[in-house]
């Protein structure tokens, strides 16, 4: 794999920080050169545009999510639902450090067809692990049986609260770090909660 460059990496750190902290659409790519103590030609050189550094900055907020390892760790814990908390609590942090991209996610898929065609992969692959993962707590009598119907409807309003909810906060607020949070106990009240059986419960009350 080619070792990034030092200046990338600048462009990136701080094109990051101007999203979170001034909006995607306000930043421009001056903004973040100047912000990165570069030239523009210089960041021009590495990229061609702003798209391209958003469309970096997923992808490595992709990859960091992977490395968290969660499904592996849900799937071999002795108390799933505990490790299930644990897992928001670290998806928390990456979502909080990547914040632009859980503000403004539906308008960059309106704008930019790449971002979209991205952000449309991970949606799949999201929704089926956690499909995945619901058949495997009603395997294990964690979660009352559902019809594959159930599932699927689940999995995608699991999806979207995760996903969508801090878009919904910013309409009159900001994201932080106890909205991020608040995310997390929606997701249990409304899409976990209700599903688990008497051992569910017990594992419940363990966290």
């Amino acid at each position: 794999m080619k070792k990034e460059s030092l200046t990338k990496r600048k462009i990136k750190e701080a094109a990051l920080f101007l999203f979170n902290e001034e909006g995607t659409l306000p930043t421009t790519t001056n903004h973040i050169a100047k912000y990165a103590k570069i030239s523009t030609g210089n960041l021009y050189y590495h990229y061609k545009n702003k798209e391209q550094i958003i469309e970096d900055i997923y992808i490595k907020m992709s990859e960091e999510f992977d490395q968290l390892n969660s499904f592996d760790k849900l799937l071999n814990s002795e108390n799933p639902i505990k490790e299930l908390s644990n897992a928001y609590d670290r998806f928390g942090e990456l979502f909080y450090k990547y914040r632009f991209m859980m503000r403004d996610s539906s308008v960059l898929i309106a704008l930019y067809e790449n971002i979209k065609d991205i952000f449309l992969e991970r949606e799949r692959l999201r929704i089926s692990q956690i499909e995945n993962l619901i058949e495997f707590f009603i395997q294990k009598d964690i979660f009352i049986p559902l019809s594959q119907e159930e599932i699927k409807l689940n999995a995608k309003l699991n999806w979207f609260i995760s996903t969508y909810w801090q878009n919904f906060i910013t309409i009159d607020s900001k994201i932080t770090k106890e909205t991020i949070k608040e995310m997390k106990e929606v997701v249990f009240k409304t899409n976990i909660i209700p599903l688990l059986t008497k051992k569910g419960k017990i594992l419940f009350e363990e966290i």
